[in-house]
């Protein structure tokens, strides 16, 4: 008990010394413990929180003192997707995410504004036909440091010793720059892909790596 009481201490002699502001939002009635959620970040004054309840998706906006202002629910999104990850602008945000409809993954991406709301329609940004027994996250998402290019990676890895790559290259609306496979031999059983990175001119690196067996 004695640790607790000093932590607290320690935090209000923080909070004094350099004038910091706590705020925090109120329990949303549509929570639960079940939720997952995301803060994606401070757009346009408003605060965006994406929160997932068993496949019920909705943003809920904030204002800086977290008084919640609306939740909107995510009616373009189809009853189940596979992943959700975010890019966030000073006025908008990209939702870019998964789903499988029959033995086909579609990868796409939503333009958000700072109230929450889908601006235009959802683009589709690539799609892959699966058998059924394969894993259904084929694509990953990076982006470079200035966020002026956003590149969409797909690994094929049915040959064992020969994977594919591919790789493709949008600009910051979205327009597709490339779209591009390279063939990468994997000798070893262990070798593996990693650190997929876009620089600020657009260039695709990554790094190819062995996992001694047992480590």
């Amino acid at each position: 008990m004695k640790k607790v009481v000093a932590c607290l201490v320690l935090l209000v002699q923080i909070g004094f010394a350099y004038s910091q502001h706590v705020v925090y939002s109120e329990p949303d009635k549509n929570d639960y413990r079940q939720t997952e959620f995301e803060i994606i970040g401070k757009i346009n004054g408003n605060i965006l929180i994406y929160k997932n309840t068993r496949n019920s998706y909705a943003l809920s906006v904030y204002d800086m003192d977290m008084k919640q202002k609306d939740r909107l629910k995510l009616d373009f999104l189809p009853d189940r997707i596979i992943n959700a990850d975010f890019l966030v602008y000073p006025d908008f945000c990209y939702m870019f995410y998964q789903y499988q409809k029959k033995n086909i993954i579609y990868a796409m991406a939503a333009k958000i504004d700072g109230s929450g709301k889908l601006v235009g329609t959802p683009v589709t940004m690539d799609t892959t036909q699966i058998s059924f027994l394969a894993s259904n996250k084929i694509y990953s998402v990076i982006n470079s440091d200035d966020k002026q290019y956003i590149g969409l990676i797909k690994i094929n890895s049915k040959l064992e010793d020969n994977f594919i790559v591919t790789s493709e290259l949008f600009d910051k609306d979205l327009g597709r720059k490339y779209k591009q496979q390279i063939q990468v031999t994997m000798p070893e059983r262990h070798d593996f892909l990693t650190e997929f990175a876009i620089d600020n001119s657009g260039d695709l690196s990554f790094f190819k790596g062995y996992s001694e067996p047992g480590k």
